[in-house]
């Protein structure tokens, strides 16, 4: 697998010992991630189209282990990545998100860390971000919506927006509200659904429910 999408954060994540360590190896498209010499495989080939798969250490059990269905679980949880990892007592050391054929990498760097050792790349020259490009490096590989505009007439909810999509994000992306989804193209948008007061505006899979993608209608009305 050329690599061509992989970034790396140094200095994110907080360490429980000195002689903590991690390391990755890359192998054709499988992913060989070594924590304290435990190893966790993820063969990118296996990924679902628009999945998004995480690295995580449980802070309560120690356990390193590959969790396949993140933003799903965000959903069911309804929280966001930064309330899954802090409530739940979790580390993130890796994401991969894939669309198309092409997968999307952040690796996160234990404290003290400047550069992610390996046995078979040099990932010195990937570019490096620290924690606050984060949300600007995800839409750019992703999708993002801006302009939202609504209104709300006889029980009917208008919405016109504009959508950016990236050219490596290849995966479906559909507005939904209530049970109701329509398929969002890039550029202008307007879209029409009947109105429940008591549910959100959310982007992403459809009939999706993540709160990272959520708009507040009231909210957006009353500016």
């Amino acid at each position: 697998m050329p690599i061509k999408n992989l970034f790396v954060f140094p200095n994110a994540v907080n360490r429980k010992n000195d002689a903590e360590t991690i390391k990755l190896n890359i192998e054709g498209k499988v992913l060989n991630f070594y924590h304290n010499d435990r190893l966790n495989i993820i063969d990118t080939e296996l990924l679902r189209e628009g999945s998004s798969t995480v690295v995580l250490n449980n802070g309560i059990t120690d356990n390193t282990y590959v969790l396949y269905n993140f933003r799903e679980i965000l959903q069911v949880l309804d929280m966001l990545p930064s309330e899954f990892l802090t409530n739940l007592s979790q580390r993130c050391f890796m994401q991969i998100d894939k669309s198309g054929s092409n997968v999307f990498i952040k690796v996160f760097l234990l404290k003290g860390m400047n550069e992610l050792p390996s046995d078979t790349n040099n990932f010195s020259c990937f570019a490096h971000y620290t924690m606050d490009y984060i949300h600007e490096l995800d839409w750019k590989y992703s999708w993002t919506i801006k302009d939202v505009k609504a209104a709300i007439n006889d029980g009917v909810l208008t919405l016109s927006f504009e959508t950016l999509i990236s050219d490596f994000w290849k995966t479906q992306v559909f507005i939904s509200h209530a049970g109701q989804s329509q398929l969002v193209k890039k550029g202008f948008n307007s879209v029409v659904f009947k109105y429940i007061p008591t549910e959100s505006i959310y982007f992403g899979a459809e009939n999706c429910r993540y709160t990272g993608r959520a708009i507040d209608v009231v909210r957006l009305i009353r500016g």
